[in-house]
């Protein structure tokens, strides 16, 4: 009989090390969780596959044939041990639990695909390959197994390592059992009937996988991470509430604003801290736009620490524009405590000093050791393994309903956690409820609190629908912070008046009046063709580039910041500045016009456009100028959001702005009617996707446990807005970055093709791919084109992996891409 202390997991990893470190991540990640312990029973198994001989001359890098995989096999022998009544008593001790046909399937679906994504457990062939819970091809591949090898698998001896007498370990004479192979093979079911908690049930199968994986790994790369972090936290949270004191005390507030805004902060803070004491995890923060909800958020994270003890803080918002701004003021408060790491912003366009200097010290001296602290630094990222995150709205919701393995490594740290969400009436309205009922059950389960923010206040009641309630059976509203009617009624934030235009507009009608204003004006539109169209009529009329400017997403990073520094500091000077944009400048950006013209939109667009009217109250009143474009005899905002499921918002819209003007101080009421008919008209948590034309009703896809279609959640659906085209813009005629960039892809193309492959060397020029599309990613600019647009002109047809460069020609300061197509949104 082979010796199962011998057998190894890696090449340079004993099986039995690579079990315990599996499990002890595990441990760390579940610790103060009451969820069951599918993770920790199927990390025992998860690689009991491994004992296989083929599998272990496989790692010898031996001449193999025959069946060399370890996942399949893993669960079979999984299945086979619960078919032993003794263990089945055991298994529901260790889970504290009756054990069902559900968890079953929970723990074969963790063992088995833990190299994989999580599946539909109810499968149907237009969205599987095969409509079974587990790959029936790979099991017909197992079944090929020569019974021979099978029956004389060490499984018993290695069993006993971990259960000594407390289970019966001596059942491999049932795994060639006819009818224990034909129950693998076709009863692996899932009745969803007999489901009586689903969400539970679908947050702890997901949560449970996500934690295998995660921890799985960190031990294969002989990771401290897990570890690390939990210190780091610990580290971070003793500073955190004394330094956000600090930076608060450096504030002026001598203005009526400012007095307003500590009054706010101070009354949120006083009343999140009553509540804590009652065990409650989810609030809402509804202010007015300007009343300086980012500092507020940070407050009220330093009270939820100073109360409940160490936690990360993932700070949320919707548009990938403003994450650098959130960044740039976190890294001011705590830049004593550079050197710490603390703090990361994660998105795409994301850099980080540390990764930059590491990687040119590998270029000069390329050992092992930097090679694997380079990696650590990449699974740091991936895995959102720092103290305080800074990250989009799509990398946090699509993560919350993820199925994806790289993925679903971010969710354990989702776990302890304070989530700051900013602006989330950016999500669909469809969802506004949806989600937050979500967040509310996941904060219950896995020891998190969320402040959801917003200048807005949608409605988070549940419609009063008997399979909604019962599905989200203890939900209870987001605790308010604040009195909403006492801060939007002040005269303070009383800043802007708007007017409601009954007159069409079309873009030369627009010019006209823009300039016949002799003031600085916002132009927001509601797409990217009509902010060029409009941008261009101003300079045929003789505005000069140094007074209007354009601004969307068809710019670079760089010259999209490089331009809101210019046209801010152009209104602090007093200068006229005309800026024509889209909706990115809606939420988070921090700039104050007098004058405002807005094409219309749902009503928490248009509020949240009216918010750079006079924000900071130095005007009387600041003017918001309502109106409806129209090109080609179509008004546009019918056109964007008029059509399909977006028609009901616009059309609530358009029912509650009954009146000519508005008051700002007006418009909560109006927000709350607009509100309360997405609450009581439409559809609660369902969602259309053109792309794979997906129609999701989350409560039942949930309760199938529908990981595989729920996981292809979109919040930007790549069909209605465009799949998105990376063009890289160079810096001058010497930026030679692209071309080293494919001469990069060549080497590790031949690199991975060579027979002796050099890993070390695959490993870091990995890991030099890695680092340039870093150093490149401001002048990257994400295009979404549709199926007729015309894509820019680009200097060749080469390519990296989408990443094209673009012609010279084809981009400027000043206008951004040259590309020809309809509509583009976004």
């Amino acid at each position: 009989m082979v010796d199962v202390n011998i057998l190894k997991s890696h090449p340079d990893k004993k099986l039995f090390a690579h079990i315990d470190g599996v499990r002890d991540g595990i441990k760390v990640l579940m610790k103060g969780l009451e969820i069951p312990r599918y993770g920790e029973l199927a990390t025992i198994f998860h690689d009991i596959g491994k004992i296989n001989p083929i599998f272990q001359d496989k790692l010898a890098k031996k001449t193999v044939i025959g069946y060399s995989h370890h996942a399949y096999l893993s669960a079979f022998i999984f299945y086979g041990f619960c078919l032993k009544n003794d263990n089945i008593k055991f298994i529901e001790e260790f889970l504290k639990g009756k054990f069902s046909q559900s968890d079953l399937m929970a723990i074969i679906v963790l063992i088995a695909k833990h190299h994989g994504h999580l599946p539909d457990f109810i499968p149907t062939s237009s969205l599987e390959n095969e409509p079974y819970i587990i790959s029936q091809q790979e099991i017909k591949e197992l079944y090929s197994f020569n019974s021979t090898y099978l029956y004389h698998l060490p499984i018993k001896e290695y069993l006993e390592h971990y259960f000594k007498e407390s289970a019966d370990s001596d059942f491999s004479f049932l795994l060639e059992d006819k009818r224990l192979k034909e129950a693998f093979y076709e009863k692996l079911l899932f009745y969803p009937i007999e489901n009586k908690l689903a969400l539970d049930y679908f947050l702890n199968t997901q949560f449970s996988f996500a934690s295998l994986i995660l921890s799985d790994k960190n031990d294969a790369k002989d990771s401290e991470l897990l570890q690390l972090d939990k210190k780091k936290i610990i580290e971070f949270s003793k500073i955190y509430p004394k330094q956000i004191e600090l930076y608060i005390s450096k504030y002026n507030s001598d203005t009526a604003l400012n007095i307003l805004r500590t009054q706010i902060r101070i009354e949120a803070v006083s009343n999140i801290d009553y509540l804590l004491n009652n065990d409650e995890r989810v609030f809402e923060l509804t202010a007015p736009t300007g009343s300086g909800k980012t500092i507020m958020l940070l407050s009220l994270a330093a009270k939820i620490i100073e109360k409940k003890g160490p936690l990360r803080i993932l700070y949320s918002i919707p548009f990938l524009s403003i994450t650098e701004q959130v960044e740039k003021e976190v890294l001011e408060i705590f830049r004593d405590y550079s050197d710490e790491h603390f703090i990361q912003r994660i998105d795409s366009k994301s850099d980080d000093n540390r990764f930059n200097d590491l990687q040119k010290e590998l270029d000069n001296n390329p050992t092992p050791e930097k090679i694997n602290e380079l990696e650590s630094l990449v699974f740091q990222q991936d895995t959102f393994s720092y103290p305080f995150i800074i990250t989009t709205f799509v990398q946090f919701f699509e993560t919350l309903l993820s199925n994806k393995n790289g993925t679903l490594l971010k969710l354990p740290n989702f776990a302890n956690c304070i989530f700051l969400i900013d602006e989330i009436q950016a999500l669909p309205p469809r969802l506004y409820a949806f989600f937050v009922a979500y967040l509310n059950k996941f904060c219950q389960k896995f020891n998190s609190y969320a402040i959801i923010s917003t200048a807005t206040q949608p409605d988070f009641n549940l419609q009063d629908k008997r399979e909604i309630k019962s599905f989200f059976h203890d939900y209870e509203l987001p605790k308010n912070l604040l009195d909403h009617n006492k801060y939007f009624s002040d005269v303070t934030f009383n800043r802007y008046q708007i007017e409601l235009k009954e007159n069409t507009y079309d873009i030369q009608k627009l010019t006209t009046e823009i300039i016949r204003e002799n003031n600085s004006v916002l132009i927001i539109l509601n797409t990217i063709d009509d902010s060029k169209l409009l941008f261009k009529s101003l300079i045929d009329e003789g505005l000069v580039n140094d007074e209007v400017y354009l601004l969307n997403t068809h710019f670079i990073p760089e010259d999209r910041n490089e331009k809101i520094r210019i046209v801010k500091e152009r209104l602090k000077k007093g200068l006229k500045t005309i800026l024509v944009s889209t909706q990115l400048i809606e939420a988070g950006v921090d700039i104050d016009f007098p004058i405002i013209y807005r094409d219309f939109a749902p009503i928490s667009s248009i509020v949240q456009s009216a918010g750079r009217c006079n924000r900071n109250g130095k005007l009387n009143s600041g003017k918001v100028i309502l109106f409806n474009l129209v090109r080609n005899g179509k008004k546009r905002a019918d056109l964007i959001y008029g059509l399909g499921k977006d028609k009901d918002i616009l059309d609530f819209t358009k029912r509650v702005l009954s009146e000519s003007y508005y008051e700002e101080n007006e418009l909560l009421d109006v927000q709350k009617d607009f509100f309360n008919r997405i609450s009581d008209e439409l559809k609660f948590g369902q969602h259309s996707q053109a792309k794979g034309k997906l129609d999701f009703d989350f409560i039942n896809d949930i309760k199938e446990c529908a990981y595989e279609k729920i996981g292809k959640f979109q919040l930007i659906d790549e069909q209605e807005y465009g799949i998105v085209k990376q063009y890289f813009v160079v810096k001058n005629n010497n930026d030679l970055r692209f071309e080293y960039l494919l001469d990069l892809s060549i080497e590790i193309e031949q690199l991975t093709k060579s027979k002796n492959k050099d890993w070390t060397q695959i490993r870091l020029t990995s890991l030099k791919i890695n680092s340039l599309l870093k150093d490149m990613s401001n002048r990257i600019v994400s295009v979404r084109l549709k199926k007729n647009d015309i894509p820019p002109l680009c200097q060749n047809n080469k390519d990296f992996n989408g990443l094209f460069k673009i012609s010279p020609d084809s981009y400027s300061f000043e206008k951004g891409v040259d590309i020809e197509g309809e509509d583009f949104i976004l």
